[in-house]
């Protein structure tokens, strides 16, 4: 039964990678100063959703905003509040516009094809440490509860390795110098291990990740929800999981816009985020009358399709200075930056609805 449910998942992860590779392409410039070249590190969608685009933008008409996204969980309010009217009632048109990497997303804003995104902190910090600010955090989008994890530590299936202390030594698998590998970071020393125990072994892509941990060819490795949690149903060990962290808030996502837009289009940015609380209000009331909506804009391994607990997203919530601070004592440690840029020039609350 485990190596039908591991070859499930294998093939699951093929039609990912397939997929990916047949997505259409937004034109993208070479890569932005300071951005660290890294593969994906989500599950990128099995197809655009059939909304991914806005309809009127579709049709010709006037774009106010568009968004590059990942389609993850995180995602799920645009969806709910374009299938709701929630951006028309709030008098804004929103482009969704979908990336196979963080790499690629992190383009499209820095070469303007888009006006904002949904990314990790760890994005906006590079960017804007590397040249006069140029992108400002306006909200929270999710972060780990103490219920709901975003990523885990998973041991192979059969492994040894039990406890946090078992990862002595052991091979963890990451992508090198993004989210994944500061929250393994500050997730193992937090449990007890030192600099000298904790082993990397960088295999950017996620499918890649997957296979080699699952196969014992990787004694562990940090995968992202709800993929971690089919890894789980199919034999592997969850060690850690950044529900550890909850407390720190350090592991989140967050919605950010660049500075020229937030200028130019203040208005249209305070709609989104109205419609964007809508959606969450809506999706926290009622998780489960969302699970289709979810499930047709973005790639979820069946053995959790209609298991999985979708988790409450945050409602006017945005990045702390003390987050910042520590997203950014992490870079200058592992050389990525070379000074951090302020928080106060990187994070605005000014756009939150009240």
């Amino acid at each position: 039964m485990r190596k039908q449910s591991i070859l499930f998942l294998g093939l699951f992860l093929l039609l990912i990678v397939l997929t990916a590779c047949g997505a259409p392409q937004t034109a993208v410039t070479e890569s932005s100063p300071g951005l660290t070249p890294t593969a994906e590190e989500s599950v990128p969608t099995e197809a655009v959703a059939e909304g991914g685009a806005d309809a009127a933008a579709a049709a010709g008409e006037q774009v106010d905003l568009r968004v590059a996204y990942i389609p993850v969980l995180d995602v799920l309010p645009f969806f709910i509040a374009q299938q709701n009217g929630y951006f028309a009632e709030e008098g804004v048109t929103v482009e969704f516009v979908p990336a196979s990497s963080a790499l690629e997303r992190e383009q499209l804003l820095a070469s303007g094809d888009v006006d904002g995104m949904l990314t990790d902190v760890i994005g906006p910090a590079i960017t804007n440490a590397a040249a006069e600010p140029s992108v400002r955090i306006v909200a929270m989008a999710r972060r780990a509860s103490e219920e709901a994890p975003l990523f885990r530590i998973l041991a192979a299936p059969g492994s040894d390795v039990k406890t946090p202390a078992d990862l002595a030594g052991v091979s963890i698998g990451i992508s090198e110098n993004t989210v994944i590998q500061y929250l393994a970071d500050r997730l193992l020393r937090g449990a007890g291990l030192s600099t000298g125990d904790i082993v990397y072994e960088s295999v950017p892509a996620i499918p890649t990740r997957f296979n080699l941990m699952m196969e014992g060819q990787l004694g562990a490795a940090v995968l992202p929800d709800p993929l971690a949690t089919a890894a789980m149903q199919a034999g592997a060990i969850n060690v850690l999981d950044d529900t550890a962290l909850a407390g720190q808030q350090l592991s989140q996502s967050v919605l950010s816009f660049s500075n020229a837009v937030l200028e130019q289009k203040p208005e249209a940015i305070r709609a989104f985020l109205r419609a964007w609380n809508r959606a969450v209000e809506a999706l926290n009331a009622d998780p489960d009358s969302y699970r289709q909506l979810w499930l047709d804009n973005i790639s979820v391994p069946e053995s959790v399709q209609n298991t999985y607990e979708i988790p409450p997203f945050p409602l006017g919530e945005i990045t702390s200075e003390s987050v910042w601070n520590d997203v950014n004592d992490w870079l200058l440690e592992r050389g990525i930056i070379a000074q951090p840029a302020p928080y106060a020039t990187s994070v605005d609350p000014g756009f939150l609805p009240e």
